[in-house]
């Protein structure tokens, strides 16, 4: 049973995709059912008929391995069992876990090429990452309800990547304003590319989780 804290909840292929932080290691966790689409579904995580949320603690079933996809080192497959939640802490909380002055998952765009993986020592891998970005613009994308996420990484580099934080879109759809002090969790996807396209597949960024500040 892993213990972690939730910083992410996202939506994935009529799912969701979970992530934390395990509060006994304090390393990154993504939790991920044997399945072809890898998301967790309401039956499986749902506490009490109630989403997890983004500061909850909780505790999970968990093997203590996990395929990674190619790019993914922190997925750990989900065991049978009820999810739990027995804690919650603060956003200021957080601020011990990210991580500044630095690049956003191994480089300043916004995907990662599959090729860095297979030429990178798997110990350097990572698809995770809290960051505390004080200036960040939440922007209306051309797909309609969708929302992108743009800012200047550790290094002063521009990105510019999808939103899959339900709740902060949700808000930002409504009109709300949402603070441009945020801590965000970074995650990277699988390798994609578009059907019927000639572009090469990429390990696209996307921020999974908002906690204001």
């Amino acid at each position: 049973m892993a213990r972690i804290i939730c910083l992410a909840n996202s939506y994935k292929h009529g799912g969701r995709c979970m992530a934390g932080i395990d509060l006994n290691t304090g390393k990154w966790v993504r939790p991920i059912p044997d399945s072809k689409s890898r998301a967790v579904t309401s039956d499986m995580r749902l506490i009490s008929g109630r989403e997890p949320q983004i500061l909850d603690v909780i505790e999970i079933p968990l093997e203590d391995y996990g395929p990674d996809e190619g790019c993914q080192p922190e997925n750990r497959l989900l065991k049978a069992g009820r999810w739990k939640k027995v804690g919650q802490i603060t956003a200021k909380d957080l601020l011990k876990y990210c991580e500044e002055d630095t690049v956003i998952l191994h480089n300043h765009k916004e995907y990662v090429l599959p090729s860095f993986f297979t030429k990178t020592s798997k110990n350097k891998w990572k698809s995770l990452q809290l960051v505390n970005i004080k200036n960040v613009r939440f922007n209306s994308a051309f797909k309609k309800g969708q929302w992108r996420v743009c800012f200047q990484d550790g290094k002063g580099c521009e990105l510019d990547i999808k939103l899959t934080d339900p709740i902060i879109s949700d808000r930002l759809r409504s009109g709300e304003k949402v603070s441009k002090n945020c801590i965000m969790t970074i995650s990277l996807a699988t390798a994609w590319s578009p059907k019927d396209s000639e572009q090469p597949e990429r390990c696209y960024k996307m921020v999974a989780g908002v906690v204001e500040l």
